[in-house]
């Protein structure tokens, strides 16, 4: 089947019955021993599964996390039969795919198979694929030339009165915290003083402005992390970013642990954390690979002076005391020195903030635990190269050595550079706990996540009592359950050359579930152009047609099945 590249975002296991014997999961009950498990899980796990909607969402990112990284540091922490607390606890885990795309002519964008954070960060904040270096936009011809911008799930979420928070240890205005809440070209343009590559979105030119702009023009009620350089800077109107946040929208400035503590409430306006002027300061002191091997059998990471600064899981419980509330909250947090202290080829920088990010984690499950109704989801942005080797001096340009918690040595390689060491494009363990963390489980993509952070269609679980009842009393009938309501979802390109539409066809993806049949149209005006009948699930399909006109039209999906039939529609624009 042809590809068409830019129909990019993977839609599966889209508001789905899912069944037990569908999911790949974790050991959250009971504890594995050297024999295996003595029992089977299937019951534990199913009575996990909530197709409810969850009422508050906590994401947490793990910034360059993939499984090499999550087994090293395991080692290292617990030894290679140990299990982190709380991350190997999730009950649900999939694999997650990363891949991006490249600047091009459009609509079909080529394939960018290792990104950067802001594509991935945006991919999970908007559903959408774009190019390296860019926040929350859609792909253009170039770097430079802005994309259309894609509404994110914090935004979202904060259109329903939700509260939202957004925390990392990097500089707040970085590629994975700024995703969140900020649309721009290019990463870099962090603060109004940096925007030499992103000219149209200053506010002197009519733009959103920089990042930390964006970021406090976005109200969002928590935010924390470094970057305190980046609000210091003079707006294009003269003020710094900080003193624009706080007269204009009222942030509270915090600078550190104890200030922190001291906030209480959201009741006198939203909470601005700065606690470094740049990145925060890893967990451990740095240990870096070198081409003759760094450490030794013996070495430990050792814990770094971070003065004052709030660690990741402090600012987690402050968060979540600031923003709890009735109508609920959505909360992304990032451990982002995991990934830069992988690109510096600190194997113990990096081990450091992913048990921290472990602890974040233990914090987000204990909340969870008295608020069920919160879905927790932990994941990476992408992979990495870091390897676990077997210790000699050619299995990597760079190694590092130290002593696991076995009282072992284990050696760590990278080898994608010189000196230090970058992104691969491998998929990515994505793990959750809570309502529809299930959907979380095979292999999906970043973009998937989209619908499960916002609360994908509840579907009902099979044998699920829809009368009163106590069904299993003697002499009680087991209500037949009603009938599912379908669920449909479509994926195209924005616009299409009309030449293109009569040769080629617009390509379009479409899941369905809960029906018999899925029928797709093109239509203008009311009138169908062309039609075309796929299977129960939906497909890819091409709509071929001459009949249009320069101007927008309507992909139109409709499933059927026993529950009633729905359908999802999107516009196209139709060029020269």
């Amino acid at each position: 089947m042809p590809r068409n590249k830019r129909v990019v975002t993977t839609v599966a296991a889209l508001a789905g019955l899912i069944t037990v014997g569908s999911i790949a999961a974790t050991a959250a009950i009971p504890a594995p021993t050297p024999n295996g498990f003595t029992q089977d899980r299937s019951a534990e796990l199913a009575k996990q599964i909530n197709p409810a909607k969850p009422r508050n969402v906590i994401l947490i990112i793990g910034d360059g996390m993939d499984d090499s990284m999550i087994t090293a540091a395991r080692n290292y922490e617990y030894g290679a039969g140990g299990r982190f607390p709380a991350l190997d606890a999730l009950p649900f885990t999939g694999a997650m795919t990363t891949y991006g795309l490249k600047v091009g002519s459009g609509p079909d964008y080529p394939i960018a198979y290792v990104s950067d954070s802001a594509p991935t960060a945006s991919g999970w904040s908007t559903g959408k694929k774009t190019v390296d270096g860019r926040l929350s936009q859609g792909p253009s011809t170039a770097s430079n030339v802005p994309g259309e911008d894609y509404e994110t799930v914090l935004e979202k979420y904060k259109k329903q009165g939700k509260l939202v928070g957004n925390i990392t240890t990097s500089e707040i205005t970085d590629a994975t915290p700024a995703a969140a809440a900020s649309h721009i070209n290019a990463r870099a343009c962090q603060g109004p003083t940096d925007m030499t590559n992103c000219a149209e979105a200053r506010k002197v030119n009519g733009g959103k402005g920089s990042v930390a702009e964006q970021l406090v023009d976005n109200k969002v009620d928590v935010l924390m992390g470094g970057g305190a350089s980046r609000y210091a800077q003079a707006t294009d109107a003269g003020s710094s970013v900080l003193a624009y946040a706080q007269t204009t929208h009222k942030y509270r400035l915090v600078s550190d642990a104890p200030g922190l503590t001291s906030v209480t409430s959201l009741a006198d306006g939203p909470v601005l954390g700065l606690f470094a002027n740049g990145n925060l300061t890893p967990m451990y002191q740095p240990l870096v690979a070198t081409a003759v091997g760094a450490g030794g059998p013996s070495t430990k990471c050792t814990p770094a002076d971070r003065g004052n600064q709030p660690d990741l899981s402090a600012m987690m419980t402050k968060s979540i005391e600031l923003l709890d509330n009735p109508n609920g909250f959505f909360l992304q947090a990032e451990s982002a020195m995991i990934d830069k202290q992988e690109h510096a080829s600190d194997i113990c920088g990096a081990i450091g903030d992913l048990k921290e990010l472990d602890e974040t984690v233990a914090v987000a499950l204990a909340y969870q635990e008295k608020h069920p109704d919160t879905l927790v989801v932990v994941t990476g942005d992408h992979a990495h190269s870091t390897q676990i080797v077997g210790g000699s001096a050619d299995d990597g340009k760079q190694l590092a050595t130290v002593q696991t918690a076995d009282g072992d040595p284990m050696t760590v390689a990278y080898s994608t550079n010189a000196v230090g060491s970058d992104h691969t494009g491998a998929q990515i363990r994505v793990a959750a706990s809570g309502p529809q963390a299930a959907n979380v489980t095979g292999v999906i993509d970043q973009t998937d996540l989209f619908a499960t952070l916002l609360g994908r269609t509840p579907s009902t679980m099979p044998g699920t009592p829809v009368t009163p009842g106590t069904p299993g009393t003697p002499g009680t009938p087991t209500p037949t359950p009603t009938p599912a309501k379908p669920a449909v979802s479509t994926v195209s390109a924005a616009s299409i050359a009309k030449e293109v539409l009569a040769r080629r066809g617009l390509r379009v993806a479409v899941a369905a579930t809960g029906g018999q049949k899925v029928t797709i149209r093109l239509v203008k005006d009311g009138r169908t152009l062309v039609s075309k009948t796929l299977g129960s699930t939906g497909g890819r399909v091409a709509l071929r047609t001459t009949k249009a006109k320069i101007g927008k039209v309507k992909v139109v999906a409709t499933v059927t099945g026993a529950g009633g039939s729905v359908t999802d529609s999107q516009r196209v624009r139709v060029t020269r």
